[in-house]
């Protein structure tokens, strides 16, 4: 009788187990918590990533425009207007310093672009320094003007232009039978050489300035310009976001800068972008 209760009770506790196992099995599991939602691809294509780009643009999205346009910097296809619509992107971003800083880029690539230098003028409008540029000899803001009408590739093939031209005046020169065609001739020559000489000085000089860039914009709101490249020295005035200086030297992790009325000092590299 007792081995019979034994079995018994052996045999309840049994199937009380199997019923535990089964409600444990059939209980629902705890919920996730949700995934963060992944940011939107960067499209592969460059085709793509700029009409990409552009629609973001449109529909107001300029952080996306901003991203999706930086990623065509990082390629091969950069060309004056990527500059100059990361410009428009950063300036409706409210972000006066990257908007200048590229404008500046898009100038140098298309310096006669009429849309890029009133963006930038308009920009410059919203800057916080206001410093008068120091008095230049009016020659020399010509020629400076001069140069900067054209590309250094457009300098390059116009200096080849004028040396075939320089080089027909030569040979009639040399050759001509009749006075008047060997003095056309030689004055040909002569202007033509001189006006090849200027061209390659300014396509030399511009295409320097693109690859030793030594103008920089603040990117800081507000940087005080020391008077020796140490935390601890005088400060001698403070500059703010978007204005451009001129780097003339640099020590570690400090620049040397002037700003046009002639002012000097040093800044912290990292407050300011290489216009290059």
């Amino acid at each position: 009788m007792r081995k019979f209760v034994y079995i018994l009770i052996a045999g309840m506790l049994a199937v009380s187990g199997v019923r535990a196992q089964d409600s444990a099995a059939a209980a629902p599991a705890p919920p996730m918590p949700d995934a963060p939602l992944a940011a939107p691809a960067v499209p592969a294509d460059p085709d793509a990533q700029w009409d990409a780009a552009n629609t973001a643009y449109i529909n107001g999205n300029y952080q996306r425009a901003i991203e999706l346009y930086q990623a065509l910097e990082n390629t091969d296809h950069v060309c004056y207007k990527l500059y100059y619509n990361l410009g428009n992107a950063y300036f409706k971003d409210s972000r006066i310093g990257p908007a200048i800083l590229y404008y500046n880029k898009a100038l140098k690539l298309a310096p006669n672009d009429a849309d890029v230098r009133y963006n930038l003028a308009v920009a410059g409008s919203y800057t916080k320094d206001r410093i008068e540029s120091v008095p230049q000899f009016p020659l020399k803001t010509w020629m400076i003007g001069l140069r900067n009408s054209l590309s250094s590739n457009a300098w390059s093939i116009l200096s080849l232009v004028f040396l075939a031209v320089a080089l027909a005046g030569a040979v009639a020169y040399l050759l001509g039978r009749r006075i008047w065609l060997r003095k056309t001739g030689f004055y040909h020559a002569v202007l033509f050489c001189l006006l090849f000489v200027i061209s390659v000085s300014f396509a030399v000089s511009q295409r320097d300035g693109f690859l030793r860039p030594d103008d920089a914009i603040v990117m800081a709101g507000a940087v005080p310009v020391k008077s020796s490249p140490d935390q601890n020295s005088r400060d001698i005035f403070v500059l703010h976001e978007g204005t451009k200086v001129r780097v003339l030297s640099q020590l570690g992790s400090w620049r040397e800068i002037s700003i046009a009325d002639g002012k000097k000092g040093w800044m912290a590299a990292d407050a300011i972008r290489m216009i290059n």
